[in-house]
């Protein structure tokens, strides 16, 4: 058997999957790792803003079928008040044993697409310094398969960019631990909303899922997460009957499997590329989980790569275009890097008076009627030591016809 592609992409996830579909469209032959079995569950942000993404893939319609609810507001909890609003555009949010294998279906469809699980890369073949292909193993075989290039979609722990020296950069450490679950039998809105808790410092959601599943889940501090973790499904639902109205909501609610944990996830850009190698989602870049753009952002990056090889089909060579990749990745995903660090970072337990003043606040009209015509320049002032907070406030305004003056 001839095991030579046009690329190899370790990590079938949502950038390696994503990639494979793209790049099988363009006729390329690619093989397709992972080293688990599908359908998997994997640690996940779940959100999925921008399904353009998913539209352009072909998978859509297929995922809205599974009964995904669509979910086009957004509420934010403050004490024992709330306040609520519509998005630009409606969100889905997927388990990640439905999307990933969806992907790698969708991929599996393409003649010149290759999909091996169970699969993991175990080093790499360099001739002359360039990458040119794995050492694999597939249930206990070891073989070798080569191509012009190496994908390492492999995670934040990428054993691709730790192979090929790959550098970090913009690192911060990780900030908040992260627990979530899937629930049935939480008590439901009139309808589907994103939900947001910020109580005591920490962040608490609801995701809708289907129909009777939400995700449920919580940003604590970091001191928490080792006591928690001895008994995680009583302690996290202990923390979640704490947000308003969930005591009650949750009274017949159900936890599928497991809680999951992490003590917290690394932020970071890494060099995305090098001879023969190119790196994309968590293995190029990574962030907190609070901001839910995870899934987002690894599609982002495997229609800028999938760009990147239609450029040296053109004739560009390989360093002019994945230096071109590198550059539109990061200056498409530096402001939501930015964006998330100085949340959490400015993250804190609010003091007695400032709880009881917006307390006071939410439920006067009165006060809202002074605040209005005066919020945007009270929040531009506010933030102006880091602006890009104001101006990506005005941006999303502008979906609902907001004009500079």
């Amino acid at each position: 058997m001839n095991h030579t592609y046009d690329v190899i992409i370790t990590g079938a996830r949502a950038a390696g999957a994503s990639l494979a579909v793209l790049l099988g469209k363009m006729g390329k032959r690619v093989l397709l790792i992972d080293k688990a079995a599908f359908p998997s569950d994997t640690l996940s942000t779940h959100f999925m803003s921008h399904t353009r993404f998913l539209e352009e893939l072909g998978i859509l319609h297929k995922l809205e079928e599974t009964g995904l609810r669509k979910v086009s507001r957004m509420r934010t909890y403050i004490g024992q008040s709330f306040m609520e609003g519509p998005r630009a555009d409606y969100t889905i949010i997927p388990k990640r044993d439905v999307l990933d294998p969806l992907l790698i279906e969708q991929a599996e469809g393409l003649n010149s697409v290759t999909f091996m699980p169970r699969t993991s890369a175990r080093g790499l073949i360099r001739e002359d310094g360039r990458v040119t292909g794995l050492h694999l193993e597939t249930e206990g075989k070891t073989w070798e398969a080569y191509a012009a290039w190496v994908a390492g979609a492999d995670g934040k722990n990428s054993n691709i960019a730790a192979w090929t020296g790959a550098e970090k950069y913009r690192e911060t450490k990780p900030l908040r631990p992260v627990l979530y679950g899937y629930y049935t039998g939480v008590e439901p809105l009139s309808e589907p909303v994103t939900e947001i808790f910020l109580h005591e410092g920490r962040i608490g959601f609801v995701f809708p899922m289907e129909e009777n599943r939400d995700c449920l889940g919580i940003e604590i501090h970091p001191g928490e997460f080792a006591d928690m973790m001895k008994a995680p499904q009583e302690t996290f639902e202990q923390t979640f009957n704490q947000f308003y109205g969930m005591k009650k909501r949750m009274e017949g609610a159900v936890l599928q499997g497991k809680i999951i944990g992490t003590p917290g996830m690394p932020n970071f850009f890494r060099n995305a590329y090098g001879e023969g190698w190119v790196l994309l989602g968590d293995a190029g870049h990574s962030k907190d989980p609070s901001t839910g753009l995870g899934i987002n952002d690894a599609f982002l990056q495997s229609f800028l790569l999938a760009d990147a090889f239609q450029q040296m089909d053109e004739g560009v060579d390989w360093e002019t275009s994945l230096d071109r990749f590198q550059s539109r990745r990061d200056e498409q995903l530096l402001p939501g890097f930015q964006l998330t660090l100085d949340y959490i970072q400015s993250l804190r337990k609010w003091t007695d008076n400032e709880m009881a003043l917006f307390q006071t606040i939410a439920a006067n009209p009165m006060a809202w009627n002074k605040l209005m015509p005066h919020m945007g320049r009270h929040l531009k002032e506010d933030t102006k030591d880091f602006p890009l907070f104001y101006q990506s406030v005005e941006g999303e305004a502008s979906s609902f016809g907001f004009r500079k003056d």
